[in-house]
């Protein structure tokens, strides 16, 4: 019993760094689908964004447009994700599953202050696995659930400069589930489900700069973000084996997020570039402890630094409507001999188009993402199975802006 409960949790707390926040849409697991506008532009926006998501893109872009704003959106993900053994070349698919990420941002400008806040969930997915499938004892179901409250405020020194900063309060909890391997007693298949919790805080900043020549120029920087996890697992055993449940924790750091982005306007075009570096080395390795100390370990990933490259357009065809496409070449921190089942990351080419759609001070925006992850295969078992995991994921986002 102490075997199976010393790993079972020390496969909770992997799947935790691995999972929080699981995500198939940004390095490793960054989710920076915001805003469908952004989004269309393939996320090229810090310098361009003129809506209330500044809040999180950039703040201080929120002083570039007077009085009340807000605006609430979803981003709706359909990922086909699946795993083929190396040997059988037999194919396990997860289990289908739609995922909404919804968000909110309010901003008010007075002359040349703004305030806004946004509540967003950039980090709330799942992963399930047939129960049966090779590698149901690392993983048969992840899921991450959390939310950022983030207030900010801008302002504008002059026409050319402005600042922004936020802090952030985020909550998160985390679910996992495994099968538990009794085959050496002679016994079916036990279940570890385990459930956690945790909050910090962290920050962000933003600088613009108007200019000559219709250019904008923007950097912003989101700090780490140290999550303190409280964690129970349970686990469900055949007779005449008895079920339990202790407690554990870990605590993780969010990377920091910095992005540098430039923009030009001609005429009713508008083309931006940006470069998005994630600070993944801060994820490379983690502690875990538990009441009877039977989980204590200490796990190395060796996850590095990433950039991400973003390039995108918008068209102003009339007063009423914007057409926009973008491409982003997203590089993943993740090793092969690290990748598992409840992350089957791999780098990323994505392709987004969108448009908006504007009467009086409603403006409708709407959005598509194809995602193409890049094969990758699972060189040890340390994380799961050895095989080859394929990814294809996409995404609708549509938002609603009310200006005033």
């Amino acid at each position: 019993m102490e075997i199976i409960v010393k790993t079972s949790l020390g496969i909770f707390f992997f799947c935790v760094l691995m999972v929080f926040p699981l995500s198939l849409f940004g390095a490793a697991f960054l989710i920076y689908n915001q805003d469908a506008r952004a989004n269309g532009m393939g996320f090229a926006a810090i310098s361009s964004i003129n809506n209330p998501s500044a809040v999180f893109y950039n703040p201080a872009m929120l002083v570039y447009g007077k009085g009340f704003g807000a605006s609430i959106g979803d981003t709706i993900i359909i990922p086909d994700t699946s795993y083929e053994d190396p040997q059988s070349g037999v194919k396990t698919h997860a289990k289908s599953k739609t995922h909404h990420l919804p968000n909110l941002f309010v901003k008010y400008t007075h002359p040349n202050l703004s305030f806004g806040i946004g509540v967003f969930s950039p980090f709330g997915l799942s992963t399930e696995w047939p129960q049966g499938w090779p590698g149901r004892y690392e993983n048969t179901f992840a899921e991450i659930r959390t939310t950022f409250v983030n207030p900010s405020m801008a302002f504008k020194i002059n026409d050319y400069v402005s600042f922004g900063v936020g802090v952030s309060y985020v909550k998160s909890t985390v679910e996992f589930k495994n099968a538990i391997n009794l085959s050496a007693l002679g016994l079916p298949d036990g279940l570890a489900k385990l459930k956690g919790e945790g909050d910090g805080f962290g920050y962000n900043a933003g600088a613009t700069f108007r200019l000559p020549r219709e250019y904008t120029l923007s950097f912003t920087y989101r700090s780490p973000v140290e999550i303190g996890y409280d964690g129970k697992a349970r686990f469900y055993l055949p007779s005449p084996l008895a079920s339990s449940y202790t407690g554990a924790y870990t605590r993780l750091t969010l990377p920091f997020i910095a992005a540098a982005g430039i923009a030009k306007t001609i005429g009713p075009l508008v083309i931006e570039a940006d470069i998005l570096y994630t600070g993944w080395s801060s994820m490379s390795s983690y502690r875990v402890s538990s009441d009877n100390g039977q989980a204590n370990r200490f796990v190395y990933k060796n996850w590095s630094n990433t950039p991400s490259f973003m390039i995108g357009a918008n068209y102003l065809v009339n007063r009423s409507i914007e057409l926009r496409c973008g491409y982003m070449y997203d590089k993943s921190p993740v090793t092969n001999s690290t990748i598992g089942p409840e992350l089957p990351d791999s780098t990323r080419n994505i392709l987004t188009f969108g448009g908006t759609y504007r009467k009086g001070g409603f403006a409708i925006d709407m959005g598509y993402q194809a995602t193409f992850f890049e094969k990758t295969d699972s060189l040890t078992s340390i994380s799961g199975p050895r095989g080859r995991y394929n990814n294809f994921a996409h995404l609708i986002l549509f938002g609603v802006t009310y200006t005033q």
